[in-house]
């Protein structure tokens, strides 16, 4: 009985081991992250602790990565990681789940700066800010984005706005998904009463729509939105993006 408990915590003890040392890359390639559109240039260490460099979203560069696993969620056989990340353009924390067929993230804070922004047109990444995510989550697969909530807020029209005497506070709205796609709706208002809604929806293929309504009165305004590209439908002044899936 001795002879057995003694090979039992062996055989334990190895599998372990083997578990620790299983190389990152080995579980990337098997957690239908590739197929979601998600990918990255080089993966380094182990199932334990890694780091993912040049990771991406679509054409969507992230910058570079680094896990640190939480032991107990392999006895799920769904490790979930401590993650943080950062690049040139943007950083932020979370927690990654990788399945089988999905990938999930929880408590999911970021920050990005719009002018890095590949998916955007010149005019609207010259303007500048930030974008913020908090709370977020969300729950990825083949198929595309089945589940995501969260906070996106943005600063981008306080700079703009100060040019024309006007305070602008943050820009700000929920997170969701619909057919595979995240959606995007968000809100705002300065002081004077102009009224802005931002409305969009971005597939992990690349596909995806972007429009800006805003509401204003003021001469100045009207003249710098119509040079961005702004055009005057129904009192109001929209700018559209479109993206159709594959264009680089």
């Amino acid at each position: 009985m001795r002879r057995l408990l003694l090979l039992i915590v062996f055989i334990l003890v190895l599998l372990g081991a083997a578990i620790a040392y299983m190389p990152l890359g080995f579980v990337l390639d098997r957690s239908g992250a590739g197929a979601a559109g998600i990918g990255w240039a080089k993966v380094d260490g182990t199932i334990t602790k890694g780091r993912i460099s040049g990771l991406y979203i679509s054409t969507q560069p992230l910058g570079d990565v680094t896990l640190k696993l939480r032991p107990l969620s392999l006895l799920s056989l769904s490790p979930s990681y401590d993650v943080q990340w950062g690049g040139a353009a943007g950083r932020g924390t979370g927690i990654l789940t990788f399945t089988r067929t999905t990938l999930i993230g929880e408590e999911i804070r970021m920050q990005q700066e719009i002018g890095a922004l590949e998916s955007l047109s010149p005019p609207v990444r010259a303007m500048g800010g930030q974008l913020r995510v908090a709370d977020g989550s969300f729950r990825i697969s083949k198929t595309g984005c089945e589940q995501a909530s969260g906070t996106l807020s943005t600063d981008a029209l306080s700079t703009l706005a100060a040019q024309y005497g006007r305070q602008f506070g943050q820009i700000s709205g929920p997170i969701d998904c619909e057919t595979g796609s995240f959606l995007i709706d968000m809100e705002g208002r300065s002081d004077a009463g102009d009224e802005v809604a931002i409305e969009a929806k971005a597939a992990l293929t690349g596909q995806g729509e972007f429009v800006t309504r805003i509401r204003t009165q003021d001469t100045q305004i009207i003249i710098a939105l119509t040079q961005i590209g702004f055009e005057r439908e129904n009192g109001e002044f929209v700018y559209r993006q479109s993206r159709s899936a594959g264009i680089q």
